[in-house]
């Protein structure tokens, strides 16, 4: 691999106001803030947008000090059009630019840790290669990592855009379906409560610091890379939601994670899903949460421990249902009557899904 970093010449921060105040937003005044600021790029193949995305870093209010470049042994241009377009800009800002080629390929997930390993930033960006930024997204989320000292990482909404570059007309939040309760949580610092019921971040608008990635440990099976140290950053109630858009979000073909699928192929595809196969993705998830919840890298809260375990208590439970329909009827009544749908999964959606999944 090469590692061809630049002279580090940090630049001016920006501070804003407590964004957990009533709005949840915070002001548009901001003051000179401390922390070193990285973006963090992973790319494979990207050579069709990802000068889009580089542009808009590059066009920020709020420069970053270091930008690390991992690809994922690319076979198009992608490498070259990145090193055509960051290294004069970043030399003459006193940017530190790192681009790094793998020797083996990784895939996505171990491609954004290996890019995260290269910066040495307090505060990194995860960027994707498609995607591309507001002038004022680093500014903004920057200055919550000032004003909120306990705050490991801030994520925000997106426009979602075709291969094109048009609005779809839905933002992030709203394909995600978020109740007005999840938003509240994640808005006021409270994300546990959240996301021990489902994963709420789409780390591609998100910024976390450094210290998340040594407590969060490896990534353990089943879990996408983001969901996971957002999960453990909102254990420590470390995690905020800055519910406004800095970003486009881009849907085409060649994404990994996409959140284009309709709710209709959504719900299809969850409520024909057999219960073994669901069961199984689960069990797999919930042993390396039980693992992590039991080791002495854990450091979140009482209230997180005890709903993450009361989360895979009623997976364990729900691993009992019996194959027939009919007969769970009882059962995810009574459960569903006690909270616990409520507490550790979708609601009714949920109960539902229980209801109607073929047992096989």
């Amino acid at each position: 691999m090469s590692d061809s970093p630049n002279s580090d010449s940090p630049n001016s921060d920006r501070h804003g106001s407590d964004p957990r105040s009533s709005d949840g937003l915070g002001s548009d005044e901001h003051i000179p803030g401390p922390h070193r600021l990285a973006v963090a790029i992973a790319t494979y193949n990207g050579e069709r947008f990802i000068g889009q995305q580089l542009e808009s870093i590059l066009e920020q209010t709020r420069l970053p000090d270091e930008i690390v470049v991992s690809d994922d042994q690319s076979s198009d241009d992608t490498v070259a059009i990145a090193e055509a377009m960051l290294r004069g800009p970043c030399e003459a800002a006193g940017i530190t630019l790192r681009i790094i080629e793998h020797d083996t390929p990784a895939g996505a997930a171990a491609n954004f840790a290996h890019a995260l390993a290269h910066t040495t930033a307090e505060v990194v960006a995860l960027a994707d290669q498609d995607d591309w930024w507001l002038p004022h997204k680093l500014e903004t989320l920057a200055a919550h990592f000032d004003a909120l000292p306990e705050l490991v990482m801030v994520h925000s909404d997106a426009d979602l855009v075709d291969a094109e570059g048009e609005k779809t007309g839905l933002r992030v939040l709203q394909s995600l379906r978020m109740t007005t309760t999840e938003r509240i949580n994640l808005v006021t610092g409270r994300g546990i409560r959240a996301l021990v019921r489902r994963n709420l971040v789409t780390g591609q608008t998100a910024l976390i610091r450094r210290e998340l990635i040594e407590t969060a440990g490896s990534i353990p099976a089943g879990f996408v890379h983001d969901e996971w140290w957002a999960l453990v950053a909102a254990s420590q109630d470390g995690l905020l939601l800055d519910p406004r858009v800095f970003q486009h979000y881009r849907q085409h073909e060649g994404n990994e994670i996409g959140a284009d699928k309709s709710g209709l192929q959504r719900l299809r595809e969850r409520f024909s899903e057999p219960q073994s196969a669901f069961r199984a993705r689960h069990r797999i998830r919930h042993e390396g949460l039980g693992a992590y919840l039991n080791s002495p890298q854990w450091s979140g809260s009482d209230e997180a421990a005890r709903l993450l375990r009361g989360r895979m208590s009623h997976y364990d439970w729900q691993a009992t249902l019996p194959s027939a329909r009919l007969a769970r009827v009882a059962p995810v009544l009574w459960r569903y009557l006690t909270g616990d749908y409520h507490r550790f999964r979708r609601g009714l959606f949920d109960a539902l899904r229980d209801l109607v999944q073929p047992g096989h």
